[in-house]
């Protein structure tokens, strides 16, 4: 059976991916952004907490989030809500 991690989880994970990412922009990419950060951010969080979604879900779940305060909640929250996790 699946196991579909909880939004604590998910926001935890998202968290994490976002310090994650920001080093490997800054580091590997010269500070140039990364316009392919959805797939980076669903394959950090897959790998972390289990194949509960697709890969492409997951970064269309992440990339519709729009908000600049509180992002990894709100995303966390979209993609529970996705899941039909409290």
């Amino acid at each position: 059976m699946l196991k579909l991690p909880s939004r604590l989880d998910l926001e935890r994970a998202l968290v994490a991916a976002s310090v994650a990412h920001h080093d490997y922009e800054q580091n590997r990419r010269g500070g140039v952004r990364d316009d392919q950060w959805p797939g980076w951010y669903a394959a950090y969080v897959l790998g972390r907490l289990g194949d509960f979604a697709s890969p492409s879900e997951l970064a269309a779940w992440l990339e519709g989030v729009e908000t600049e305060h509180g992002w990894p909640a709100a995303a966390a929250a979209r993609v529970g809500e996705a899941l039909g996790v409290s």
